[in-house]
């Protein structure tokens, strides 16, 4: 891998850090807020990790250049064209216009997010063409409300509303509601745990992100299809998209020392799982997709590494294209 063992050991021991920094720290750090009235276009840009509702189970946070210049970038871009509310008539072109994105999950058993995306936006330009062509790429309806006194649009269960001309909120409905009572109520403030929050907050990597399942833990079919879930109390990962493809580092907690070497034993099985499904995956044209995978315990913890094949990750993304295009595509009877 051409992070090398050097960069890799870094990465973990940031990881490890970030980890450890969840018993030590209070969440709820206050930002600037305007009790009582809404958030000003200023205090809106300042801290986009405080728009994110509080009780997330994971966030992460992405360089969205060096996601779409990967090996599987064009896939990624392909799927955002295709699917996102915002048409082509709003003069925003992710490639070029979108800089980060954070992101935070709600639900263990759903699909409850609510994301903030940084960049260049043009919010006349980009609600006119909402209003003008009601349609995503694939033909699914956009359907516009009003919600804290702005434009919410929606098409297959994900919208989008524009805030500033540097900050969109997107995500499923009720996470996009939850985040804009927030700003509606001038009451923004980080309510993410303190360590995973300094995570997004100064990544040292491309891609950062973590999760807490101590007040959700994982579903049993989960635990059934990955056994080194089994016992997870917090997850902290780095990664970037440089040769194989995506590189990650990380770091498990469990509950106990006995579970993490489960744990790392089970990690290194999946890995030995997937190994053997190598030949029937190259049937159907799908590289193998984990170039390598090492993991260790200590204590209560596991430290991984493990190289994504990039280019099987396009084909992937490809697929599930595809696939997503036929459950999105319009009925015979729909408008054109």
């Amino acid at each position: 891998m051409s992070f090398g063992r050097r960069v890799f050991g870094g990465l973990v021991g940031s990881v490890a850090l970030a980890a450890a920094g969840a018993c030590a720290k209070k969440e709820d750090v206050i930002v600037q807020t305007g009790t009582g009235k809404e958030l000003t276009k200023d205090a809106i840009d300042a801290d986009p990790i405080a728009l994110l509702p509080p009780n997330a189970v994971g966030a992460l946070t992405v360089d969205a250049q060096a996601l779409f210049a990967s090996q599987f970038g064009a896939r990624i871009l392909g799927i955002v064209n295709a699917r996102s509310p915002i048409p082509a008539a709003a003069d925003f072109v992710p490639s070029r216009d979108l800089t980060r994105v954070y992101l935070g999950f709600y639900s263990m058993q759903g699909a409850d997010t609510a994301g903030v995306a940084l960049g260049s936006f043009k919010p006349d330009k980009i609600e006119k063409a909402a209003d003008e062509t009601p349609r995503t790429g694939t033909g699914a309806a956009v359907v516009k409300s009003k919600y804290a006194g702005r434009a919410l649009y929606t098409a297959n269960g994900i919208g989008f509303t524009v805030l500033t001309e540097r900050t969109l909120l997107f995500g499923n409905e009720t996470g996009i509601r939850r985040a804009l009572d927030r700003i509606r109520e001038g009451r923004a403030r980080r309510q993410l745990p303190a360590w995973m929050a300094d995570l997004l907050a100064k990544p040292s990597a491309p891609l950062a992100g973590g999760a807490d399942l101590t007040a959700q833990p994982v579903p049993a079919a989960a635990r059934e299809q990955l056994a080194f879930l089994d016992g997870v109390r917090t997850a902290s990962v780095l990664g970037n998209f440089q040769d194989p493809g995506l590189n990650l580092a990380g770091t498990l907690t469990y509950d106990e020392p006995e579970a993490a070497t489960r744990g790392a034993d089970n990690l290194k099985r999946l890995h030995d799982r997937l190994s053997t499904y190598g030949p029937l995956m190259a049937l159907i044209g799908i590289p193998q997709p984990v170039r390598n995978l090492s993991a260790e315990a200590a204590e209560d913890e596991v430290r991984f590494v493990v190289g994504i094949d990039g280019a099987a990750v396009a084909v992937l993304l490809e697929k599930a294209q595809s696939y997503l295009s036929v459950l999105g595509a319009p009925s015979s009877g729909a408008a054109p």
